[in-house]
């Protein structure tokens, strides 16, 4: 039966050397390290070329600074909007991957109005949104909120077409 992966496999035998018989049985040892534990290998996520599949999405970390509504349009040129984040793990996935960085996404407000995504679906305080604006960003550790007109990166978001192929990095999901 084969050793879970991690795990040292010792062999032990014993062995009667016909040039040292005065010793009597010689005990050797050999130990076996199999390789490490990894994500079992699934097809690749049905993203474009720079996008990053994480659980059913795929998501686009664009590096050149626009305002909300430029942000928009370039999602939309890559078949995706401002990323919506749904659970607590996208929202730790997305600061995680973001490096510190301001990056726009999809929630926005109408004067003192309740958030909204652009889905037009209405926000579930799944977690606090900082400032006074009207777009939300993620800002290192949370989510924090400008001025639409302000200049920042953007995160858009898609679905993928086969969620059951979902590659999943175990490194991004135990961000703590």
């Amino acid at each position: 039966m084969p050793f879970p992966c991690g795990l040292n496999h010792l062999k032990v035998s014993l062995q009667k050397l016909p040039s040292m018989s005065h010793l009597g049985m010689l005990c050797l040892f050999s130990a076996k390290k199999h390789p490490p534990c990894t994500a079992p290998t699934l097809p690749a996520p049905n993203c474009l070329e720079s996008g990053i599949g994480f659980r059913n999405k795929c998501f686009y970390f664009l590096e050149e600074e626009v305002d909300w509504e430029g942000s928009q349009h370039s999602c939309l040129s890559r078949q995706a909007q401002l990323a919506t984040i749904d659970t607590k793990e996208e929202l730790h996935f997305l600061l995680r991957y973001g490096n510190f960085k301001e990056y726009w996404v999809g929630l926005w407000r109408e004067g003192s109005g309740p958030w909204k995504w652009l889905n037009g679906s209405l926000f579930n305080a799944l977690f606090d949104i900082q400032g006074n604006g009207h777009c939300a960003y993620t800002n290192s550790h949370r989510i924090s909120s400008d001025r639409c007109s302000e200049m920042k990166f953007s995160i858009c978001s898609h679905l993928q077409r086969h969620p059951s192929e979902v590659q999943k990095d175990p490194e991004i999901l135990n961000f703590t």
